[in-house]
């Protein structure tokens, strides 16, 4: 009897164990997406590993922090954001996570006042970095 509850304590603990490290990923990706809302562009870079890349649709990968402050400096002139995260998959192995999910939203655009649904998949890929989770690759379409 013995050997079965300590069975069920190890699988319990591994399990609540996953469990908090997916909701520390769920909270980097809200975490972003509240700063894109915001145009805060300094929280927003703090989610990311400094050599992280970005692989946007139809442009090349954008590498590097300096690169991706530029890129976001581009997006917060033009457009002013609304944006939530729908989940799909978050799968964790060491050190390492996936995220996998849907940005929803809008983007109203500054110069006419357009708006356009958003509605992307995405695919995020994350380090644990100094006890914290960081953005290493983000890929969208």
């Amino acid at each position: 009897m013995k050997v079965y509850v300590l069975i069920a304590m190890i699988f319990w603990s591994c399990t609540e164990s996953t469990e908090h490290t997916k909701n520390d990923v769920r909270i980097v990706v809200s975490g972003i997406l509240n700063a894109d809302n915001h145009a805060d562009i300094e929280r927003v870079l703090s989610f990311y590993h400094d050599e992280a890349v970005l692989m946007p649709p139809g442009r090349d990968e954008i590498r590097g922090i300096a690169n991706i402050r530029r890129n976001y400096e581009g997006i917060f002139a033009s457009s002013v954001l609304n944006l939530a995260p729908e989940e799909e998959e978050i799968t964790i192995t060491d050190g390492f996570a996936v995220y996998k999910g849907r940005t929803k939203g809008q983007a109203v655009i500054k110069s006419d006042s357009t708006t356009r649904v958003i509605n992307d998949k995405f695919l995020m890929i994350l380090k644990k970095d100094n006890g914290s989770w960081k953005i290493t690759t983000l890929i969208w379409n």
